[in-house]
């Protein structure tokens, strides 16, 4: 089974065990361009039409399967995430960012742990 199948099963599987059924979602394989550290993944958000790609390093890692969940995770908080944003002042957003990706972090490993 090729990489992007294997992707695609992935995807499907944590989109029901999120219960992320009524969004449109896909697989995106990109080279990142980010020079500040190596980006393994991403999501671009249509929030209003329930569509969304997880963007994918096109290098080949052992880790795609947490890194769709990880990303499928971001979209859950997506809503709550940009209503907070706006009341972030800009000398504590680095704090609120460091703080939501260690959240999603934690939630990530222990939802892998949990499947095992």
């Amino acid at each position: 089974m090729n990489r992007l199948n294997k992707l695609n099963q992935s995807l499907d599987y944590w989109q029901r065990f999120l219960n992320l059924q009524k969004w449109d979602l896909k697989i995106k394989l990109v080279d990142f361009k980010r020079t500040d550290y190596s980006q393994s993944g991403d999501i671009e958000v249509d929030f209003k039409n329930k569509k969304a790609t997880v963007l994918i390093t096109a290098k080949e890692t052992n880790k795609d399967n947490s890194i769709i969940l990880h990303e499928l995770i971001h979209l859950l908080f997506w809503e709550y995430d940009h209503f907070v944003e706006k009341f972030v002042k800009s000398q504590n957003k680095d704090k609120y960012f460091d703080l939501l990706e260690k959240n999603v972090a934690d939630l990530t490993r222990i939802f892998l742990e949990k499947d095992k």
